[in-house]
Formats: C-alpha cells, sequence, structure tokens
C-alpha cells in the first residue's frame, strides 16, 4: 500500500510529518514524501522516498512579499499582509499544485498539513483515503479561542466559536483562489468550494489527527469520533545525524548551553541586529549559548566571542536534550521539541500561530513571558533567560517534558491511520 505525506513548509513543518513516515516504513508501508526540493537531504536521511516540488522554501521566506507577510503581527494585520502580497505566490503555488497532482496518481493514503489541503482534493477525485495532521489546533471548540486569537481577551464560549468562526474562513481563504484555478484549468470536475475542506474532512468520517499535546491544548470531547488528540509527532530516533567535532567539543567543555534560534523566521537583512543583541544578552547572563541559523547563511563578519557556537539546521531530537534551556519564534514543531525535552522555553512570536504557543508555554509556568519580536532587545532577552534558568521553571517543565513523552504520539497516530486502513479492506 503506498502512503503519500504532503508536508510543505518551513522544516518546523515538515518534521513532525518525517516522524510519522519513518513509522508508517517500518510497518512494512510504501512510504513517498512531498515536501520543497530544498528538503531533499533531510529526508533522504531517514532512508524515506522523496519528490521535490520545484519551490525552493529557503529563498521564498527571503522574498520580499514573504517577509511583509511576517511582519503581521496580529491576526488581521497577518491576513490583510497575506492578500496585499498573494498575486505572485498564487502563481507559484499554481504550479506546484500540479507536481502534487502528478506525484499523488498512485497513492492508497494521502496524509497531508492543514496548509495543503490541495491533499484533501486529490484524495476525493481519485477516490483513495485522506487523513489530516494538524501539527496545531484548527479544529473549532468552545472551550478555547483559535489559535490566531488565543493572546487576546478571554470574554466566554460564544466568543471562543466566533474566533474559530472566523479563522476558519480565513485559513481556507489563503489556500482557496491557487486551488480553485489550479482546478478548473486541469482537472474540471466539480468540487465543493464554498465549504473549507477541514470541516469536509470531518464529515467525511475519515481521520483528523491533532499532533500536538491535549495537556497543552485540551480535546474538546464534543468533537466527532475521527477527531484524535495524539501528543506531538516526534523523530524518535536521529542515528542518520552526526554532530561536527566542533559542536560535540563546545557542549562539553563548560556548563550545558542554551539554544537560541528563530529558525526560518529571521529576517535574513538584519542579521548583524540579531547576532549582536544575542551575543550581549548571554554575556548579561553568564551563559554559553548555540546559536542557530535555519536556512540563514553566516552573513556577518563579527567576530564570535568563546561562549557562542554558530550552527545551521540540525534536527532538535538531537540537541535540545543536550541543552539547559530553548529561545526561539514559537513554531509548532519547535516548541514541541523544546518541551517535549523537559527544557525552559522562551518564545520570540513572529507571527500566525507563535504568540499562541508562547503565551500557553507562559501560562502552564514552563517558560517566561514571550517578548514579541517587535520588542526584543538585549536587555530583555537576558531578562528572560535568566527566568529560564531559575530552579522552578526549570522543574515544572521537566515534569512536562515526562508528561507529553508518555503520550506516544507518533505511535498513537501510527496506529489510529493503521486501524482505519484495515477497517476500508
Amino acid at each position: 500500500m503506498k502512503i503519500i505525506i504532503l508536508a510543505v513548509g518551513t522544516r518546523g513543518d515538515l518534521q513532525p510529518f518525517i516522524a510519522l513516515a519513518v513509522k508508517l516504513k517500518k510497518k512494512g508501508y510504501d512510504v513517498l514524501v512531498i515536501s520543497s526540493k530544498n528538503e531533499k537531504d533531510f529526508v533522504s536521511a531517514y532512508g524515506l522516498s522523496f519528490f521535490p516540488l520545484d519551490v525552493d522554501i529557503q529563498k521564498l521566506m527571503e522574498r520580499e512579499e514573504v517577509q511583509e507577510m511576517a511582519k503581521g503581527n496580529n491576526p488581521i494585520k497577518f491576513f490583510i499582509s497575506h492578500f496585499k502580497n498573494s498575486k505572485n505566490l498564487k502563481l507559484l503555488m499554481i504550479r506546484t499544485l500540479g507536481q502534487v497532482w502528478e506525484a499523488c496518481q498512485k497513492a492508497d493514503v494521502i496524509i497531508y498539513h492543514p496548509g495543503m489541503p490541495i491533499g484533501f482534493f486529490i484524495a476525493k477525485e481519485l477516490d483513495k483515503t485522506s487523513i489530516l495532521v494538524n501539527p496545531f489546533p484548527v479544529i473549532p471548540t468552545r472551550n478555547y479561542p483559535s489559535i490566531l486569537f488565543y493572546k487576546g481577551p478571554r470574554l466566554g464560549k460564544i466568543y471562543n466559536s466566533l474566533t474559530h468562526a472566523i479563522f476558519k474562513k480565513l485559513f481556507w481563504s489563503i489556500s482557496k483562489p491557487s486551488i480553485e484555478a489550479f482546478w478548473k484549468e486541469h482537472i474540471h470536475s466539480n468540487i465543493d468550494l464554498k465549504t473549507p475542506p477541514i470541516v469536509q474532512q470531518i464529515k467525511s468520517g475519515m481521520p483528523v489527527i491533532n499532533a500536538y499535546s491535549k495537556y497543552l491544548f485540551s480535546h474538546d470531547q464534543s468533537w466527532s469520533s475521527n477527531i484524535y488528540t495524539t501528543g506531538s509527532l516526534i523523530i524518535e530516533e536521529d542515528s542518520a545525524y552526526f554532530p561536527s567535532a566542533g559542536l560535540e567539543k563546545f557542549i562539553h567543555k563548560g556548563n550545558e548551553p542554551i539554544y537560541i534560534g528563530f529558525g526560518s523566521m529571521k529576517d535574513a537583512k538584519s542579521f548583524d541586529h540579531y547576532l549582536s543583541m544575542i551575543i550581549e544578552a548571554v554575556s548579561l547572563t553568564n551563559q554559553r549559548a548555540i546559536v542557530g541559523l535555519g536556512w540563514n547563511l553566516i552573513e556577518s563578519t563579527k567576530k564570535l566571542p568563546d561562549n557562542i557556537f554558530v550552527i545551521e539546521n540540525i534536527p532538535f531530537s538531537w540537541l535540545f536534550p543536550r541543552v539547559s534551556a530553548v529561545v526561539h519564534h514559537g513554531g509548532a514543531g519547535t516548541t514541541a521539541a523544546g518541551l517535549l525535552a523537559g527544557k525552559p522555553t522562551l518564545i520570540i512570536p513572529h507571527h500566525a500561530d507563535q504568540p499562541a504557543w508562547g503565551l500557553r508555554v507562559f501560562e502552564m509556568g514552563v517558560g517566561a513571558k514571550p517578548i514579541p519580536k517587535a520588542k526584543l532587545s538585549s536587555a530583555k532577552l537576558a531578562s528572560g533567560i535568566t527566568s529560564l534558568i531559575s530552579p522552578e521553571i526549570k522543574e515544572r517543565a521537566q515534569k512536562l517534558g515526562s508528561l507529553l513523552r508518555s503520550e506516544g504520539g507518533v505511535k498513537e497516530a501510527e496506529s489510529i491511520i493503521e486501524e482505519y486502513i484495515r477497517s476500508r479492506n
């Protein structure tokens, strides 16, 4: 049986799907991962088959219109910025959807990220199984506000429902224009483009997997029985990764370092500014730090002090158990990796779901109060780091990490998928 896994986005978007792909392959399934071409080496390192889409997410993130979207620091600004800058992105997406369509023709099952809802429509057109995997909350509930409105006021269950209704429409409006244009030009069959695909997926009875912890965002008992909350999908083994001698030496030559990195969300044009800020904050707190560049190459001529070590992309499941605390932008995958490792967390949210993760970490007492990117300074970063190294926060983070690891998210998700496949055969 051939399982297609469709996840296009940043490394944080992709990593949970790699964890699931590895688990399914070990169970004997023929698994193909579809993602952007610059992820080929990362995916192939886990022995997985890979279909490269002709889109470079690294370069896409550096485009002016995407950088502009990243400045949207509240839900309304984020969506307005998206629509204003979406014309060129729509053309790129239409071309990419054609490649996804071709790659999925032999699929028996299509597992897809909520940001790639084309997976649902292709599976329906081919009369195959579709499975939605959500790394962050997208299913409407009265219990808490939509993730894009989470840092806003708490006005009760009716307000919560309203925020989810708004999110549902706006989130679908991002993908709908390119899917509609592609389908009309190339496929021609009738599909329901009025109803958000998340709603259609739930009504289909096929699995919807919330790949985050119920301890972070609770499972609503009123949801239909095909909705599951499994816990985070984390790569269990990173035997494919071997650290450099320099990194190994740095980790072991002193007290445990802090990890600081903003992944693909960092503005490449302001590299020196952020690096200077990090160096000063780390010095003020008498700490050592591993600074993650993500996709961003070193563009600075600044000489690094001995207490700073700069890395490019490496697996967080390998790195985070070896650091004392983590500071990052608050992507769902990065947040999950830090919390599963039991590490105190400080989030510097940029946009989208990141403010919600930052606030949730702070609410649970396992990290410092989030610092919005626009308000970040050396002094505020130093204050946040000081909070992270307090014994109370460290103890709570370790306890939460134990709870999250006990969920066994990737094993649970794989079992749900296997059981559904068996029920259909």
